[in-house]
């Protein structure tokens, strides 16, 4: 019961609140290519989408079910879905489904995290499950696709954003604007805000705006490529 509450809560907070706020600052941007890496049942794509200026959006989403889920805002020649995951190593890796399938994740979790334990005793993930996904390396997905400029590229995927973007510097050169999610929790083993910030930054972004999560130890965070007009 407390679980389905909680479900609905974070929801109605992302939809209603979070995403729409990102989108409104987005819309004036002149957005036309958008790359969705974690793209989960569509709830960034029921948003982006709304911008009259968008011409094209790749979504990815690796969990098998969730896929299906996001197959459903697929409503559009323009919008285009993949059951994969961006990764730094191409092939197969094993991810850890959570029963709320939206913190699955490729990433180590920290299990002595108190964010962690207050997390499983809300969410009551009592057995952990696994699935082998398909991965690869987002310069080898965008060189696939022809995608020789984007103008939004969103990225959340529960602690493996690093790994993302390492398996993208040729990517991020014809990347206008790039949203990532960051952690301000211990809740994955390795992760580092600070080396995710420093990465981007190295690559010619300036950061533009942070989006806190309402009452979450999260933020998204829009960059700006410098070396792109």
């Amino acid at each position: 019961m407390f679980k389905n509450l909680f479900f609905f809560f974070y929801d109605l907070v992302d939809n209603l609140i979070h995403q729409e706020r990102i989108v409104k600052f987005i819309d004036s941007k002149d957005v036309k290519i958008v790359v969705d890496i974690g793209a989960h049942k569509g709830e960034f794509l029921k948003h982006i989408k709304k911008i009259k200026s968008i011409r094209k959006i790749y979504s990815l989403e690796p969990q098998k079910k969730v896929y299906g889920d996001l197959l459903k805002e697929i409503d559009n020649k323009k919008f285009f879905a993949y059951n994969i995951a961006i990764s730094n190593r191409n092939g197969k890796q094993k991810m850890q489904i959570n029963d709320f399938s939206m913190t699955s994740t490729l990433s180590k979790v920290n299990e002595n995290s108190l964010y962690y334990k207050i997390k499983n005793f809300i969410i009551g993930n009592k057995k952990k499950k696994f699935e082998y996904i398909k991965t690869e390396k987002l310069d080898l997905f965008t060189k696939k696709r022809k995608l020789n400029k984007i103008d939004l590229l969103k990225i959340d995927t529960e602690g493996h954003e690093l790994n993302v973007v390492k398996s993208g510097l040729k990517t991020l050169k014809k990347t206008r604007f790039l949203l990532v999610e960051f952690r301000q929790n211990d809740l994955y083993l390795n992760y580092s805000s600070q080396a995710l910030h420093k990465i981007v930054i190295k690559n010619n972004f300036k950061l533009v705006k942070k989006f806190k999560f309402p009452m979450f130890s999260m933020e998204d965070r829009l960059y700006k490529n410098s070396s792109i007009s």
